[in-house]
């Protein structure tokens, strides 16, 4: 079986015991791969999804030792790549969704890292609605932070310093120096989730990448390690040398190669906070492309947020998305056997580092090899797994995107 699976405890990422999954879907990604002009960075995710296990899996010998092995959100998964050792590589982690419970078989997803800081908010205990007349005047302030460092606070926040808060991560950057400053009010509190902050601190100009991967802490326990980007580089850094996958008619490690194609968008509308006309405004516009000998149709676009909340931050995302898309964009997809001694295997290659692929004899892509991000991964139970790399520049339009 290329898969193991267990159970864990949600808060402590104690083991409970290991569980036969015989059907389930899973997917990893680092952030937005939408070919879209109008896309942001966004933030990823992990999931599983689909995970079908009949009632013989479970080695409950009660009704109420099964219900307590089902409990949604207070029970975990990991789904590890079988890679020969004991324990195999952990690949997804995720909270037991609303199972679906059947005469033969139980049904459920799994909730990410993410979702679950979907439902938890950077407000601190005792500070919400104790004001006068009930008002919330608390107000968290970072300053000479690095982005990462702000986000690793926040899940501090967000977390430990709540009663029942705990989850396995280890928030390595928490207070990490840099230049940046962050204010967030408590009376704001319905955007003020970790997970739409992190959305928010991930779609500026220089954002950093962020993922949550998990590791095996000791025989017993699995854990979260918050990996993300530096302000100096937001990219997730490259663990070990660079893969190659090779493509060429009728074989090559990457299988079923597509090439999908987007036209630029040259300029982008930027609005923030604000109402009628005292709203932040700013345009973020490249047109060169229209007034080249062979010009192309001008593209407009827009980007807004009530959360943008000065002229500064409406002009980062506005160029952030005008960066993503004042270029003709081409994006590849392929799979990969996971067992393949000559491709790449799960914890080897993680979605956001670089792979290198050899296309020869395509009908479209010129000969050579690109350089690309990995940008998701996404598979099943078996050992095949489809590959979406990130938009690069139309060889066409840039013959320096390859080598």
């Amino acid at each position: 079986m290329a898969w193991r699976c267990w159970l864990y405890d949600t808060m402590t990422g104690l083991a409970d015991v290991p569980l036969d999954v015989p059907q389930f879907s899973w997917s990893l990604s680092i952030s937005d791969s939408t070919l879209s002009t109008t896309r942001d960075k966004g933030t990823g995710d992990e999931g599983g999804s689909g995970l079908t296990l009949p009632w013989s899996a479970f080695p409950a010998g009660s009704r109420e030792a099964r219900a307590r092995m089902l409990a949604p959100t207070r029970r975990a998964m990991v789904l590890a790549w079988d890679d020969g050792s004991d324990m195999g590589v952990p690949i997804i982690w995720g909270a037991i969704g609303s199972p679906t419970i059947g005469w033969l078989d139980v049904s459920f997803d799994l909730s990410s890292p993410l979702t679950l800081l979907g439902s938890r908010y950077a407000v601190r205990e005792g500070a919400f609605g104790t004001g006068a007349g009930s008002t919330s005047t608390d107000v968290i302030s970072y300053s000479g932070m690095s982005l990462r460092g702000i986000l690793a606070s926040l899940g501090e926040l967000c977390t430990k310093a709540k009663p029942g808060g705990m989850l396995p991560i280890d928030w390595q950057y928490a207070g990490e120096a840099g230049s940046h400053e962050r204010t967030y009010s408590a009376y704001d509190v319905a955007n003020r989730s970790w997970k739409k902050l992190a959305t928010n601190i991930a779609n500026v100009n220089g954002g950093p990448d962020f993922q949550f991967r998990p590791h095996w802490a000791d025989s017993q326990h699995v854990r979260l390690s918050f990996e993300a980007g530096s302000d100096s580089e937001p990219y997730l850094a490259q663990s070990g040398i660079i893969p190659t996958l090779t493509c060429f008619a009728g074989g090559g490690t990457i299988e079923d190669m597509s090439v999908a194609c987007l036209g630029p968008a040259m300029r982008v509308y930027g609005t923030g906070s604000g109402s009628d006309e005292a709203t932040l405004c700013h345009l973020s516009q490249d047109l060169a492309l229209c007034t080249q000998a062979d010009p192309w149709p001008l593209v407009e676009s827009t980007a807004s947020s009530s959360d943008w909340d000065s002229a500064n931050l409406v002009k980062s995302h506005a160029d952030s998305v005008l960066a993503a898309s004042k270029t003709p964009l081409v994006q590849l997809t392929g799979k990969v056997s996971l067992s393949d001694e000559g491709g790449i295997t799960l914890g080897q290659v993680w979605p956001g580092q670089l792979v290198d692929v050899d296309i020869r004899d395509h009908p479209y892509m010129p000969e050579g090899t690109y350089r690309m991000r990995l940008m998701s991964m996404a598979g099943d139970q078996s050992d095949m797994a489809t590959l979406t790399f990130d938009q690069i520049p139309d060889p066409w339009s840039d013959p320096t995107v390859y080598r």
